[in-house]
């Protein structure tokens, strides 16, 4: 009786699916976005005071990465910002870190924090690992999630090689257009 019940359940259940998707719903797992991101693809970052012109080099470099995308994401510099970008020495181990103020499920406003002590030690090429990091960070910013379960390249596996992955990937670049 119960594998008569069960199977009749699982038959159901693959029949939903099917109709949804046929009829041009998708079911989308959470992965590979966030609970959160920004409502509109345009933000606006300030950098934090006190930022040498080596480190804003490497921050506008990823702004830049992100913009130069086939997505409608455009990030833009603007001093009265409520979004702040900072680039300094952090105890911590972590290279970048992301805080964000949400409501709803929209990201309201956001920190991210770039730790050039951990990146400085660890890095074959500091502007690269910078600059990977970053656009890492403003990848969720744009709903993206670590390590989403993917064998594709992208920025926001934690495994990828931060001395040459640079810029957003072709997987990164297709799940923010979903998202917008």
């Amino acid at each position: 009786m119960f594998k008569k019940i069960f199977t009749v359940l699982l038959s159901c259940c693959f029949l939903c699916c099917s109709v949804l998707i046929n009829s041009g719903y998708i079911i989308l797992a959470a992965d590979p976005f966030l609970d959160y991101g920004v409502s509109s693809a345009n933000v606006s970052v300030k950098f934090a005071s006190g930022i040498n012109s080596t480190w804003t080099t490497r921050l506008n470099n990823s702004i830049a990465a992100w913009n130069a995308t086939d997505t409608p994401v455009t990030i833009a510099k603007s001093s009265s910002s409520s979004n702040t970008v900072y680039a300094d020495y952090y105890s911590d181990t972590w290279y970048g870190l992301k805080s964000s103020i949400v409501s709803n499920n929209i990201l309201t406003s956001f920190t991210i924090k770039i730790n050039s002590r951990t990146i400085t030690n660890d890095a074959t090429n500091v502007s690269n690992f910078a600059q990977s990091t970053t656009v890492h960070e403003f990848g969720h910013v744009f709903w993206l999630c670590d390590n989403p379960n993917t064998t594709q390249s992208t920025i926001m596996s934690y495994s990828r090689d931060r001395n040459t992955m640079i810029t957003p990937q072709q997987f990164d670049i297709d799940n923010v257009n979903e998202k917008f």
